[in-house]
């Protein structure tokens, strides 16, 4: 299992520099905003809501729903705008399962009602749409720029929550393709998928203290946090799937791993 042990002094190059951050106003969002914020780069969030704490720095909030494409691009339109440059972006608006597949719910008609399909439009079109409107702004400039997906250790195993599972699935099958592609197309733009085990989010806010009880180690924003801003910050970092863990997680997930 191969490890990256990284400092926060591996983070300061990204000074200065302008990250789009979608899903910027709480969790895992909310926590690598505040770190790149603290480092002194510059941040434009895109969310459905503001923050509900003050953000200091040179910050920006958008109101931006990732599943519609206008949205999208008015978000990297105002940051373009702002900064005159989009140095790197990431991908995180995300939410937690939606879809019932063994519901027996009938419509009017009598007829089986379909499943939801917000958490897939969110976490898997919203991911896609995100980074294929990164791509177009990064390839403009001579320097490229990065992209960083998040993902969840549920892409890489079973898991009974069906939708988030498939999205987590899809979005890990979505990053890994989209390196070889910018490669063959010569565009200078790395492309890193996090994949972290069960963290403090509005994810899974009702079962923090289920899962504390049966030991299932549930981490901290601030660490996957940190490990989204090594992916961005590190040049040599590029087609990485990465399981953000602290240590009491290592043993629940297979694969390459970040410890921080």
């Amino acid at each position: 299992m191969a490890q990256f042990v990284f400092e926060n002094k591996d983070l300061t190059t990204l000074k200065g520099n302008v990250i789009v951050v979608t899903g910027g106003s709480s969790g895992i969002g909310l926590a690598t905003v505040e770190l790149l914020l603290s480092i002194e780069a510059s941040v434009v969030n895109g969310d459905v809501q503001a923050p509900e704490k003050e953000m200091t720095g040179a910050y920006e909030f958008i109101k931006t729903d990732v599943t519609k494409w206008e949205e999208l691009l008015a978000l990297f339109n105002k940051a373009k705008e702002t900064h005159g440059r989009i140095d790197h972006v990431f991908a995180n608006a995300g939410i937690g399962p939606r879809a019932d597949y063994l519901s027996t719910q009938l419509d009017q008609a009598g007829n089986l009602m379909e499943p939801s399909s917000q958490n897939l439009d969110i976490n898997l079109k919203g991911v896609i749409n995100t980074s294929t409107i990164a791509v177009h702004h990064l390839r403009q400039q001579a320097e490229g720029g990065s992209i960083v997906i998040t993902g969840s250790a549920t892409g890489l195993q079973r898991f009974r929550a069906v939708d988030y599972a498939t999205g987590k699935h899809g979005v890990l099958g979505f990053g890994r393709g989209l390196v070889p592609l910018l490669k063959a197309a010569q565009l200078p733009i790395r492309v890193n998928t996090l994949a972290p085990s069960w963290t403090d989010s509005n994810v899974v806010p009702s079962l923090k203290s289920l899962l504390n009880s049966i030991n299932v180690g549930v981490q901290p924003a601030s660490v996957v946090a940190r490990c989204a801003v090594y992916l961005t910050a590190d040049t040599t970092m590029n087609g990485q799937v990465v399981p953000a863990l602290t240590s009491i997680q290592v043993s629940q997930v297979w694969g390459s791993n970040l410890i921080t």
